[in-house]
């Protein structure tokens, strides 16, 4: 709670609109503590148990509070600790134990991930803890709430009932991070709000291989359906102890925006890393020299029909260009409009004008959308003289330069994006 008062109070400080995405652990699986703390060494082709008793671990076991393992798993099945850095194959189960050979050794520490890929988990994917820490986040406002290891759209829509039952509209943004997710894509996109490529569990559950493709998959299909897409995870993983990134890794980071992610997240670099300022600050300059190189984005290739909203959004990004304008300007009430002219990534910001606090902070998420709290406008007459006088007191634009405005009417009516205009900024409104 104090941190998120602390965010928020920044938030206000610095004028800009943040969003706080509250993220759920999930039926994670990890290994338990190490007698003297560890870590410990495991040697190829010794034996090893994973057990639910409760031990301090050494090289020969260790204890998960997983109690479901010894009947999630049978002989031959693969075992995954340490982010995949040790592998072992199962060779007997037990009631309580899972005795495994040792494959691929390596050093364990403590409460590492253990991940068992082939394996499809019978387990709920919200946690009794994820249920507390749902309430918790609700409570404090989060914009979003993300929910972990995503199998199937019902474990989206357990969320979002659990949500409406709490009597908030939050959305949900599914986290990938399991082959089943893959297999059910279309089905968990249309029920999340959106969708994160956790591509840390997911290069370990399949193989790595897969991964970039995988990733360029879920970003097209994400784009086409409307919803905002995070990759994550090992962005600049070598920058939790180096000042500077590796080059490969600015070229994975500059690649999910060549994708079309909305966003692109930072997790160990910035939590427990030791250059964690650094690591934001060239993120944002990957980004920004990334996106300046781009000409024009591929048009998503939706099956979904235009319709008046999507033809209008469709129209101003294609007048955008051909019109050399400085800014579109879109006035909006719940985000809907801002997040359909930011589908087709026009080359100009997308100013989005909202008098909805709570819209302001979640369209921070929304790839090209900068926020800007505005009172509320009734009349479209007035939306030119509003947008130009904001725009130049921000240098935004200049007198003679184009904008174009996109809102919806009647005002403030969510889906009802059907106007369009094309203004000069000094001209007549």
């Amino acid at each position: 709670a104090k941190n998120i008062s602390m965010l928020r109070a920044a938030a206000v400080e610095h004028e800009k609109p943040i969003a706080i995405l509250a993220d759920l652990q999930g039926p994670k699986i990890r290994t338990g503590p190490l007698a003297g703390g560890g870590p410990v060494l495991l040697r190829t082709g010794q034996k090893f148990v994973i057990t639910t008793a409760k031990i301090l671990g050494d090289s020969t076991r260790v204890n998960t509070v997983f109690t479901p393992l010894p009947r999630e798993v049978h002989r031959g099945d693969r075992i995954l600790l340490s982010d995949g850095l040790i592998e072992l194959r199962v060779e007997k189960v037990s009631d309580r134990n899972v005795i495994c050979e040792v494959v691929n050794g390596g050093t364990l520490g403590e409460h590492k991930g253990i991940n068992l890929p082939g394996v499809k988990l019978r387990v709920p994917a919200l946690t009794p803890k994820d249920r507390a820490d749902l309430v918790f986040a609700l409570k404090h406002g989060a914009d979003y709430i993300a929910v972990s290891f995503v199998r199937r759209p019902e474990d989206v829509l357990l969320a979002k009932q659990l949500i409406r039952r709490a009597g908030k509209d939050v959305p949900v943004i599914a986290k990938l991070e399991k082959p089943e997710a893959i297999e059910n894509l279309d089905a968990i996109l249309r029920a999340a709000d959106g969708v994160m490529v956790a591509r840390g569990d997911l290069g370990v559950e399949m193989n790595p291989e897969r991964v970039p493709v995988v990733q360029k998959t879920i970003i097209a299909r994400a784009r086409e359906l409307r919803r905002p897409v995070i990759t994550a995870t090992q962005m600049l993983e070598s920058m939790t102890e180096n000042p500077r990134p590796t080059r490969a890794e600015a070229s994975d980071v500059a690649n999910a925006i060549f994708d079309g992610s909305d966003a692109v997240m930072l997790s160990a670099e910035t939590a427990s890393g030791k250059y964690p300022i650094e690591a934001v600050g060239m993120m944002a300059r990957i980004i920004e020299e990334a996106e300046s190189s781009i000409r024009e984005f591929p048009r998503p290739a939706s099956q979904e029909q235009l319709k008046v909203a999507g033809t209008v959004a469709e129209l101003v990004c294609h007048a955008s260009r051909e019109l050399h304008m400085k800014v579109i300007a879109v006035f909006t009430h719940s985000g809907f409009t801002a997040r359909l002219v930011s589908r087709y990534r026009p080359l100009v910001p997308i100013v989005a004008f909202s008098p909805e606090a709570e819209t302001r902070r979640r369209m921070a998420l929304i790839w090209g959308v900068v926020p800007r709290n505005i009172q509320d406008v009734q009349k479209v007459d007035g939306l030119a003289k509003v947008a130009e006088k904001r725009l130049l007191e921000e240098r935004l634009v200049r007198k003679g330069e184009i904008i174009g405005i996109v809102a919806g009417t009647p005002m403030g009516i969510r889906g009802t994006t059907n106007f369009m205009k094309f203004h000069v900024i000094g001209g007549p409104a």
